[in-house]
């Protein structure tokens, strides 16, 4: 008999979580001097947009990461994979990028790595970035701790990020009115955390996959259902005309910028009035309750009050980030 075909990995799987699973358990990830660290590796097409670059996409996204935890991010390491004939030019771009998201983060650069590959072997350039902060006095629990009932909160517009990419890859002239910048949120989830404390289970900034991708793994982790509220989701309406255009949701669009925070019903009120006074959470707004378990991990209802499934990544396959 013919050997059975090998599993191959799809545009969307996520090696690190594939190798992560098949590694020794590890512990909670914070040794006994309080350090927490966290490693994210980015990938933009084009790396180089209005508002940003894949530099900044990295810094802020990496730091974050780890400030979702419960950290207070201090130091960053970068890793670079670049492509032969790059203009230089354009790694000074990228240096001033990082330097500016840095300050902005209040992180300190503290080692960068680099190694150049063949022409058309990376895309331009991939960045790979550690973040080591200090843990705080309280640290989300993390999804499994949500509850029947919990709200959803986003802390402002979703969508942006892919619909300037994916304008900007097209050539549809979108992006020339939307923003496809990206910025450190440490502020916003230390404020976060000091305003609902216990009753903040989970912190999640919805990139690639979106608000989809981020509310299926709080459900699945949690063994309930998340139903979003198509009505109450921010966003511009520049933003869902492009997203139309491309075939994409604004649920399922990546939003880097943005918070997605799982939070007690009775905390939501005072955790939307201290948002929404923060210049990036003007638009802070629940949009969406989690249930007990039923069929589908996550459904959205219609304004005209129709509910149906949503499947992560059910927008088909754009890679952006």
């Amino acid at each position: 008999m013919p050997a059975p075909a090998a599993v191959q990995l799809a545009l969307h799987d996520d090696p690190g979580r594939f190798l992560a699973d098949l590694l020794p358990a590890q512990g909670p990830g914070a040794p006994d001097d309080g350090t927490l660290a966290v490693t994210r590796t980015f990938v933009c097409d084009p790396p180089f947009f209005g508002g940003g670059d894949i530099g900044r996409l990295a810094v802020c996204g990496t730091v974050n990461a780890l400030a979702a935890r419960g950290a207070e991010p201090r130091a960053l390491t970068l890793g670079l994979t670049a492509e032969a004939g790059l203009p230089r030019d354009r790694l000074r771009q990228l240096a001033d990028s990082v330097r500016h998201a840095a300050a902005e983060a209040r992180v300190t650069v503290v080692d960068v790595h680099g190694r150049t590959v063949r022409a058309g072997d990376a895309d331009q350039v991939y960045v790979t970035a550690t973040a080591v902060g200090t843990a705080g006095r309280y640290r989300p629990p993390g999804p499994g701790a949500a509850r029947p009932g919990d709200h959803i909160v986003v802390t402002g517009p979703l969508g942006d990020h892919e619909a300037h990419l994916l304008s900007l890859r097209a050539g549809l002239g979108y992006e020339h009115h939307i923003d496809g910048g990206c910025a450190p949120l440490s502020d916003l989830i230390a404020l976060a955390l000091a305003t609902a404390g216990p009753g903040l289970r989970t912190v999640r900034e919805p990139a690639e996959g979106g608000l989809a991708t981020v509310l299926t793994e709080v459900a699945t982790e949690a063994r309930l259902t998340a139903r979003i509220e198509e009505p109450d989701l921010p966003v511009r309406r520049i933003t869902r005309l492009a997203l139309d255009d491309l075939h994409r949701t604004p649920w399922s669009a990546a939003s880097p910028g943005t918070l997605c925070l799982v939070v007690a019903p009775e905390v939501s009120p005072a955790l939307l009035t201290a948002l929404r006074g923060r210049p990036r959470a003007r638009r802070a707004a629940v949009v969406g309750t989690l249930h007990r378990e039923a069929e589908h991990r996550l459904v959205l209802r219609a304004g005209d009050g129709t509910t149906r499934p949503v499947r992560a990544g059910e927008a088909g396959a754009a890679r952006v980030l």
